[in-house]
């Protein structure tokens, strides 16, 4: 508050101040140029005077004094010097000077006869000299040349110097002034011959400046000054008690369980309880509340709608059954979202609360979570039984395809041997066959090693897959079934087609697919199988297509249940299974009949450069 008082007094003293510059400024520049005005004039004035008297000089010198009277020159030249009070006296030079006029007597000049005007200065100095032209000569004094009357309508000083030496000859002050404000200009007086150098002042005591226009301006800004005083201390009284309950506000928000978060309207955090942090660990101001809250849907409870929750104009709760993931735990919570309007409306932010649920509820949540997990583990048990059945089923086709690169290495191997045997081996076609040898050597160890692969029984991973290679490997796994029931091939494979995903479980679900294809196929004499692989979107879609007998009504209404198969000796777990597998890896698998025949099943998973890594 006391502040407050001298910040007001300091504003008041400072445009009072300002305001009497201006005012003063403005009188001294109007003083200025009216003693600019009347130094002109006055300057006019006194150089047409000297400009009289030099008139004088030549037309004197221009009389024809030879044929004119003593009686009859003196009284021309009275009459001609008559109206220039400052000429006191002229005279007439032949052997010595003699006086026409004089009205006070004349120093002492000797007389030099000249052509061309020139001034003469007595001995004695004063403010009397001579004007001397041929046989004339004018004397002027110059306390004469200021006349009275010229300084009572303009209030001047005015100082002639004497050209040369500056001495000053006259000095005509008005009524005495003071120096509270003193004007001063220098000018040149006269003409060439009489170029006298004047000085014009003027002198003012306190008297002009504007003391009533002054105190005006302090009583006006005193006035105001105290009214914005009076206001702002108002202002300062409400802006506390404003304080005192925003904190009181806070008090109750920091002493409160629940966690109260603050965000403004694009969803940063500018406030947080110590509750908050507890229950959303890690959260800091000024960082996006969609990022650091993550909440997660229970198997009781359907997905969260992120966008339309956190961009919602009108008060909504959480859903019941909620969970906050909160570093490796899923906390149940429960609270909601409020918008925070002003009183046009606006949108100034939200308020998000949030407090955790008991911890039975909490257990229970465990209990759910184990048993998705045991679920997940069946699931994955499941699909490595399915597999060693699967494996069971193309035992044969395997006995082949490995039997053939090792019959292979045999007939290398004796051929080198018998080669070797000779006197002269050929040690290039020894070579040849070693090569042979190598080479059905590395496509036995490919056949095994996609073999392990498939059998191993590994954990969930999403990785970058290859997913053309993916059913390459698959195809070259079923190479024996495929030549055995004589199938056309058509594998329109791209050179690179990366999804996210397992590749165990990837390849789990082409062996499935084709699996069901070559039966489908061991039922028609046409047998043709077409896969293809094309980009859709964010996503990559394997098809396998045969040409087959298609599905039935009654397969397609029950495609993905469990333990609902057309074959004699199926389980009808591979499609249900393969399903399952597809959306756990974020993708779909789909199957219908094809409009050329036959039944054909897609694969979609999500391509690598789109895939989410916290998934």
């Amino acid at each position: 508050m006391a502040w407050n008082r001298r910040w007001t007094l300091l504003c008041w003293v400072t445009v009072a101040l300002l305001g009497t510059w201006v005012l003063t400024s403005e009188r001294r520049a109007a003083l200025r140029a009216s003693f600019d005005l009347d130094a002109r004039v006055l300057h006019r004035l006194l150089s047409q005077r000297m400009e009289q008297q030099e008139t004088v000089l030549y037309a004197l010198a221009a009389l024809p004094t030879q044929g004119m009277q003593p009686d009859q020159l003196t009284a021309y030249v009275r009459a001609l010097v008559r109206p220039y009070p400052q000429i006191v006296a002229v005279e007439f030079c032949a052997e010595v000077c003699r006086a026409l006029v004089a009205t006070q007597a004349r120093p002492d000049l000797p007389y030099v006869p000249t052509r061309r005007p020139v001034v003469g200065w007595p001995a004695q100095r004063g403010p009397t000299y001579a004007l001397t032209l041929e046989r004339m000569r004018v004397w002027i004094n110059l306390e004469r040349l200021v006349q009275g009357g010229d300084l009572a309508r303009l209030p001047l000083t005015v100082q002639i110097y004497r050209p040369g030496d500056h001495q000053r000859l006259l000095t005509r002050p008005p009524e005495p002034g003071g120096n509270a404000l003193v004007f001063t200009v220098d000018k040149q007086l006269g003409t060439t011959l009489e170029p006298f150098p004047i000085r014009f002042e003027q002198r003012h005591s306190a008297w002009p400046w504007p003391w009533r226009q002054l105190l005006g301006w302090w009583l006006v800004t005193a006035l105001l000054a105290w009214g914005a005083a009076r206001l702002l201390s108002a202002r300062a009284v409400a802006a506390q008690a404003l304080l005192d309950e925003r904190r009181r506000a806070q008090g109750i928000v920091q002493a409160s369980t629940d966690g109260i978060v603050v965000l403004d309207p694009q969803g940063t955090v500018v406030q947080v309880n110590p509750a908050a942090r507890r229950i959303l660990s890690g959260l800091h101001l000024g960082e996006s509340i969609r990022g650091a809250a993550q909440f997660q849907a229970t198997l009781a409870q359907a997905p969260l709608d992120a966008a339309d929750f956190w961009a919602t104009q009108e008060p909504q709760p959480l859903p019941e059954g909620m969970a906050l993931l909160r570093g490796t735990e899923r906390v149940l919570v429960e609270g909601g979202l409020a918008p925070l309007t002003g009183d046009r409306g606006q949108l100034l932010g939200r308020v998000l609360t949030v407090r955790e649920i008991g911890p039975l509820q909490q257990r229970m949540l465990a209990q759910l979570s184990a048993g998705e997990r045991r679920v997940r583990e069946h699931e994955q048990l499941l699909a490595h039984v399915s597999r060693f059945s699967t494996l069971g089923e193309m035992s044969a086709g395997l006995a082949h395809e490995l039997n053939q690169p090792l019959t292979a290495i045999v007939s290398y191997g004796q051929g080198g041997l018998r080669l070797l045997a000779q006197e002269h081996p050929d040690r290039e076609r020894v070579q040849q066959a070693v090569q042979a040898m190598v080479r059905q050597a590395q496509r036995a160890s490919d056949i095994i090693t996609r073999l392990r692969a498939l059998v191993r029984r590994s954990p969930t991973q999403r990785v970058k897959v290859d997913l053309g290679q993916a059913a390459r490997n698959i195809l070259t796994l079923c190479q024996a079934d495929l030549g055995r029931l004589g199938v056309e091939v058509d594998a329109q494979l791209p050179a690179d087609a990366p999804v996210a995903g397992d590749p165990v479980q990837i390849e789990q679900i082409i062996l499935n697919l084709v699996r069901n294809a070559l039966d489908a196929l061991a039922q028609v004499p046409q047998r043709r199988l077409t896969l293809r692989i094309d980009p859709d979107g964010a996503h990559w879609v394997l098809s396998v297509q045969d040409s087959g007998p298609g599905l039935s009504g009654a397969t397609l209404t029950h495609l993905f249940q469990p333990f609902h198969t057309d074959k004699p000796d199926g389980l009808g777990l591979g499609l249900s299974l393969s399903q399952t597998l597809a959306q756990g890896l974020g993708g779909e698998l789909r199957g219908d009949n094809a409009p050329g025949g036959g039944a054909r099943f897609t694969l979609s998973l999500p391509h690598w450069e789109h895939h989410d890594p916290t998934a």
